[in-house]
């Protein structure tokens, strides 16, 4: 799975590819919270999820966590671009009740 992030204000926003699983939520909880802890003023999350053709619990999992960790700072939480059988994973699991979904990067960032 690769990531990457970059900062837009108040947000983070963090591409994903790949599968996310348990061998990768690891990583990114390290890399979304050390950003966070680098850029006190942060405290949005939109995650680009367009190339991640597979999640596991642990991958929810982690998206919880910085669900909670992002809510804490007084943000919100933000999913772009989510494929059928990842979209199913997150309805299966009650994600998409927490957060809100969007088709693109700027809808997302418009959401906040």
């Amino acid at each position: 799975m690769g990531t990457s992030l970059k900062v837009l204000g108040e947000t983070l926003i963090v591409t994903l590819a790949g599968e996310f699983d348990v061998h990768q939520a690891a990583s990114f909880r390290e890399a979304v919270t050390a950003a966070f802890d680098e850029r006190p003023r942060l405290k949005n999350l939109i995650l680009l999820m367009h190339d991640v053709t597979f999640v596991d619990s642990s991958g929810v999992g982690a998206i919880l966590g910085r669900l909670k960790e992002v809510s804490a700072r007084g943000g919100r939480l933000a999913v772009a671009g989510l494929k059928a059988p990842v979209k199913r994973i997150f309805a299966m699991s009650g994600v998409l009740k927490l957060i809100s979904v969007h088709d693109s990067e700027a809808q997302a960032l418009a959401s906040l």
